[in-house]
């Protein structure tokens, strides 16, 4: 493809040479960074020529922002699908974050090469965990989770236990004897958050009435 055959393309098309750039992309941030990535890696991964990509994308901080919010997004649309179940939902990024280590792997190439600059693309990032600190301070209005905890710190902890398996795999391994990958890590990493997130959760008998509740409770 020459970069005159770059302006006459079908929305079909233009939509899967995007897909397959920022699937490409993902796989070039993931084993380089952001500073080491070429242009010119990505468009020999997806097959398209490099100049697409600048059409597309500006430039490599442009690429970055627009393959990482593709997952993000991407993630997020498989939570919404969930019951508002925060073991459910945790479970969920502990399988997910050990399926796709390419994302994993792009935010630790960001960590290492980050000396305390801006992060890119940092406010549309903060605004995407906002909404899930959102998601906990709701269930804690609930009563289905506690309130004893701030949610930022909830968020936190959280973020950690389903990160720890896919980014520090190795001590997982030595500590458990079995490789993250495996039936019995997996059985037992789920059974963990399970009954961690049940330590978080009022029982019922304490737990505010909803109006449902009272009309219930009221003498005939």
């Amino acid at each position: 493809m020459t970069s005159g055959d770059t302006k006459m393309v079908s929305p079909k098309k233009e939509l899967n040479s995007q897909e397959a750039i920022l699937k490409a992309a993902i796989e070039e941030f993931a084993e380089r960074g952001v500073d080491g990535a070429r242009i010119e890696a990505v468009a020999r991964q997806a097959k398209f020529n490099k100049s697409l990509i600048y059409r597309h994308f500006n430039d490599k901080r442009g690429l970055f922002e627009a393959a990482l919010q593709s997952k993000l997004e991407e993630r997020n649309e498989s939570v919404e699908k969930l019951p508002a179940d925060i073991t459910e939902i945790l479970q969920f990024y502990f399988v997910e974050n050990l399926r796709d280590q390419n994302y994993v792997r792009v935010l630790l190439n960001e960590a290492q090469q980050n000396d305390g600059e801006p992060l890119i693309d940092e406010p549309w990032r903060r605004d995407y965990y906002q909404k899930h600190l959102n998601r906990l301070k709701a269930l804690q209005v609930e009563g289905t989770l506690t309130d004893e905890f701030d949610p930022v710190c909830l968020m936190l902890i959280f973020t950690a236990l389903v990160f720890f398996p896919a980014t520090l795999p190795q001590l997982a391994q030595l500590i458990t004897g079995h490789n993250v990958n495996s039936e019995e890590f997996k059985t037992l990493w789920t059974d963990c958050l399970s009954a961690i997130t049940k330590r978080l959760q009022p029982a019922i008998d304490d737990q505010p009435e909803t109006a449902a509740d009272q009309q219930t409770h009221k003498p005939l």
